[in-house]
């Protein structure tokens, strides 16, 4: 797998050097390619951009002189971090991230594209924390798939292959980004849309890590769903409803299901947002999941919701907000019916605080926080929050989802608070840089359970993508979501 990929890229390196080679016309002409017209290649390059930094973004420039329906792109993002305190003990590391991802789109119809993209995830200077997914997977398959129809344009397209796929705020489905190595679908999708409304109807299996170079996805473990997206039922706002089905064996690389019997669950949910007069937005989303869990029976439920303000005539323009979330937890886990709340494939992070430490998973979360634009490039946000269990007779769950610390019955609720800090610069949308901080101060729960070491977690990133407009092709939609 790793051969055919250097040779794909030799290959298309070969093919665009002599492209230029080739090249007659001036390159204020290339934009369309020298000798194909746009109007039937089925597809354009974005508008350009000042060319004062086209120094920066080559493969940017390239594309500039290839035909409209060809497209290499890809980013790079390098993240250092230094945790302390790492599973609530003294242990502490840093280390260095690594995530590069190149893409190929070939668009020869406007309703036919062909989508290729690798990504290579690797970690550096640990000492600790070990050359494992979601820090270090190499060189991988990340998304493979013929798109036939336009999601631009028409009524419907269908897909079929290996997708990234993020619905609404991804609170249940998302990519998880922020992980070095994130998560992926094998998939088969069909999109119906008209302009305010979308509606899509799929197939999936999660692609797991492990040792093979495809990473096939696990027998049985599969999900079903229908996302809707409505733009015009309230006004000023985004309605969204869902139903999922999973499927998935007892496994042990399945948290949700390890040493207690075969899923087969249903989630029905709304995800609501907009915005209100002065200035006033809101946000929220609420959770039903119905079916069984090996003998037992699944009644569990999650929901959050959240309200903001912008003052917009303070220098800085401030958003501050206020917000609740709520996952259920199993009280009798003798009993035949289980509560625990399945997060399905979340993108966590933010979501639950910036130090990633706890999932959506007998949960009670409150937060607040400020979000602040100095300039036009500088983002930054500091916010509070509060961690209780549900109920203390069930787990403390990790991120993934995954249990962090076993039930202690009677113990204290309260996990901790955590304190974050963001600083994020955008030079253009192909190069940002950033840095921040989150300390996640051990409550009594943890006090109790653990050593009880508070966690810190410093961290800087810069992001670079291969074009300087941030375009990546296609447009899909899971883009426009």
């Amino acid at each position: 797998m790793r051969r055919c990929i250097v040779l794909l890229l030799l290959l298309v390196s070969s093919v665009v050097g002599q492209r230029i080679e080739a090249q007659t016309v001036p390159n204020s002409n290339a934009g369309s390619g020298s000798s194909t017209d746009s109007s039937s290649a089925g597809a354009s390059h974005p508008k350009q951009d000042d060319d004062s930094l086209d120094w920066l973004f080559p493969v940017h420039k390239l594309n500039r002189s290839l035909p409209s329906w060809i497209h290499l792109g890809g980013e790079f993002r390098g993240r250092p971090e230094g945790p302390t305190g790492i599973g609530f003990t003294g242990t502490d590391d840093s280390y260095y991230l690594y995530r590069l991802r190149v893409n190929l789109g070939i668009k020869p119809k406007e309703w036919l594209l062909f989508y290729g993209e690798v990504q290579d995830s690797r970690i550096f200077f640990n000492h600790h924390i070990g050359n494992v997914n979601p820090y270090e997977d190499k060189w991988t398959l990340w998304q493979a798939f013929p798109e036939v129809g336009s999601s631009e344009t028409g009524w419907v397209d269908a897909l079929a292959g290996r997708q990234v796929l993020r619905f609404g705020d991804e609170r249940l489905i998302g990519p998880s980004e922020w992980l070095n190595v994130g998560r992926t679908f094998n998939v088969a999708r069909v999109d119906l849309h008209h302009p305010g409304y979308l509606v899509s109807v799929f197939a999936s299996s999660v692609v797991p890590g492990d040792s093979s170079d495809l990473h096939n996805g696990l027998p049985g473990n599969n999900m079903y769903g229908v996302y809707g997206s409505f733009q015009h039922i309230v006004p000023k706002a985004d309605f969204e409803p869902y139903v999922l089905w999973r499927v998935a064996p007892s496994n042990a690389q399945l948290p949700e299901t390890l040493n207690r019997g075969h899923l087969n669950e249903v989630t029905i949910g709304l995800h609501w947002k907009g915005n209100l007069p002065a200035d006033f937005d809101y946000d929220t989303e609420f959770d039903g999941q119905t079916g069984s869990l090996g003998p037992s029976s699944i009644s569990a439920w999650a929901g959050y919701a959240s309200v903001g303000k912008t003052f917009r005539k303070v220098a800085v323009a401030p958003h501050v907000f206020l917000e609740g979330n709520y996952a259920s937890g199993t009280k009798n886990p003798k009993s035949h019916e289980w509560n625990t709340f399945d997060q399905v494939y979340p993108s966590n992070h933010d979501k639950l605080g910036f130090a990633d430490l706890v999932g959506r998973r007998n949960l009670v979360h409150f937060r607040t926080g400020v979000e602040e634009e100095p300039t036009k490039k500088w983002k930054l946000k500091q916010q509070f929050e509060g961690f209780w269990l549900a109920t203390s007779n069930d787990n403390y769950y990790a991120s993934s989802g995954a249990i962090a610390v076993a039930a202690h019955p009677g113990a204290s609720r309260h996990i901790g608070n955590e304190f974050d800090s963001v600083a994020e610069y955008t030079v253009n949308k192909g190069l940002s840089f950033g840095f921040g901080y989150g300390r996640m101060f051990a409550g009594q729960f943890l006090q109790t359970t653990t050593r009880g070491h508070d966690y810190s977690y410093p961290y800087a990133y810069f992001e670079y993508n291969f074009s300087k407009s941030g375009f990546h092709f296609p447009v899909t939609p899971n883009t426009r979501n």
